[in-house]
């Protein structure tokens, strides 16, 4: 809700980019490239809130993996402590993975 798909993109940006791609004579139908180019624009200034948002997921899932140990765990610290490493190592391959993929979605998407 945060990221306002218009916000740099000015009424002028459309009107020249129309311009642009139908030349100076006026056309009955509305190109598509113009839109094209202007839409690819606004999908590239998404890949940061894509890329917060798997942190954000990332982080919460560390949270929940410290808040699922049992008691019978304090018992065993060194356990304990294996397996928060464990879990946070396993997170943070897939978070990598994903920030990895999130950035060739936004990529294809810019590009095609």
């Amino acid at each position: 809700m945060e990221v306002d798909p218009c916000e740099e993109l000015t009424d002028d940006d459309i009107r020249t980019a129309i311009q642009d791609a139908s030349g100076p004579r006026s056309t009955l139908f509305v190109p598509e490239v113009p839109f094209d180019v202007l839409i690819r624009r606004q999908i590239a200034r998404l890949l940061d809130p894509c890329v917060q948002c798997a942190r954000f997921v990332y982080d919460e899932l560390i949270k929940m993996s410290h808040s699922c140990m049992v008691n019978e765990l304090q018992r065993f610290p060194v356990l304990r402590e294996q397996m928060d490493d464990v879990t946070g190592n396993f997170l943070h391959d897939g978070l990598q993975s994903s920030e990895t993929m999130i950035g060739h979605v936004v990529e294809m998407e810019v590009i095609r």
